[in-house]
């Protein structure tokens, strides 16, 4: 048949009512069985496929699709939670006129989280988007969902579950070993390397140790034989950065330094070699925020990754939006590509859908 098909050729087709093909299409009782199957044989033939758009256009006035976000507090020391929002608040703005509402919550430690999760699931939210920082809170959350048939998706990280889930986020360990492959590039067999983790109370994230064993493992790969020294520095998020006796030694040595910063503030270290005149050290760090931006502009960062926060939560809401309209999950599972941001391209990246 050409061109697109309707419902009330379908209907003429399976010599059926109107109203019968609308039950069948919306999978609603008061159809037979073998009235349904005759139905949705003709409608497999002629390709037909519902319009979404115009379905929930006719919806939007009195039928919202509710979402909530649960995502970490912005603050001073963690302002990269500002880049996903902007990606939601964008897909929020293209969806508006479809019936889309989004609810922000927020959370800073493992006891905050569970808060939000249970404001979210005693209200009535179709989805949830939010952060897998803590793994059995994370658990209690998919098992409480998926009682509720609330999908959730994860931004971010993507760790085990005992519940399967949907990731929208950038495979930490890979991106840790392209730092490793950028560093020793520019350090070499003769480089002092340190892996900087800037933790909250309960230590690293999943993704800072997914970023440092990728790290690590470049060099166990790549440098077999070789005596590669690499450090570990566990510095409190909340605190201002401290260097102990034992770093001070470390950052005058001669030799060559490479420094990877797993997350967001790499643009703290800069500060501190200039305070200790240290010219012989390459940072390597992630995401494009304002400060990290001027220090890669400026020379103080070598490389940055980019996981493209913003796009996730871009994507995040279009893939929910899609998956609750159209029962369609392929864009919830996105594997963000690690993106390698030099000074010279820094203005060419910009967030694109």
């Amino acid at each position: 048949m050409e061109g697109p098909i309707g419902i009330k050729q379908i209907a003429k087709l399976a010599e059926v009512s109107i109203g019968t093909v609308d039950r069948v299409l919306h999978d609603r009782e008061g159809v037979s069985k073998t009235t349904r199957q005759r139905v949705l044989a003709v409608i497999k033939e002629a390709g037909y496929k519902k319009n979404t758009v115009a379905s929930r256009l006719k919806l939007a006035s009195h039928k919202k699709i509710k979402i909530a976000v649960l995502i970490p507090e912005v603050t001073n020391n963690w302002r990269y939670w500002e880049l996903p929002k902007k990606g939601i608040n964008k897909a929020v703005d293209e969806l508006s006129e479809l019936g889309i509402l989004v609810t922000y919550y927020y959370f800073s430690d493992p006891l905050s989280f569970m808060a939000g999760c249970d404001k979210v699931l005693e209200a009535d939210f179709d989805g949830m988007v939010t952060v897998p920082f803590f793994k059995a809170e994370s658990n209690d959350l998919m098992k409480r969902a998926k009682q509720k048939s609330i999908p959730v998706v994860f931004l971010d990280t993507e760790i085990a579950l005992d519940h399967p889930g949907y990731f929208i986020c950038q495979n930490s360990h890979h991106a840790g070993k392209v730092a490793g492959r950028l560093l020793h590039g520019l350090a070499g067999d003769e480089g002092l390397y340190v892996v900087v983790n800037l933790i909250n109370a309960k230590g690293p994230h999943a993704n800072n140790k997914q970023r440092e064993s990728g790290f690590r493992e470049f060099f166990r790969e790549n440098c077999t034989g070789k005596d590669i020294e690499i450090q570990t520095v566990n510095h409190p998020l909340d605190r201002s950065f401290e260097i102990t006796p034992d770093m001070e030694s470390w950052l005058k040595n001669k030799r060559p330094k490479g420094i990877f910063v797993t997350n967001s503030r790499a643009y703290v270290i800069p500060e501190i070699l200039r305070k200790y005149g240290i010219d012989n050290a390459s940072i390597v760090g992630f995401d494009l925020n304002r400060e990290n931006r001027k220090c890669l502009k400026d020379e103080e960062i070598a490389f940055l990754i980019n996981q493209k926060p913003e796009y996730q939560g871009y994507t995040a809401i279009k893939g929910l939006f899609r998956f609750l309209t159209e029962k369609d999950a392929s864009e919830l599972y996105v594997d963000i590509s690690v993106e390698i941001i030099v000074k010279e391209n820094l203005y060419t990246e910009v967030f694109s859908t």
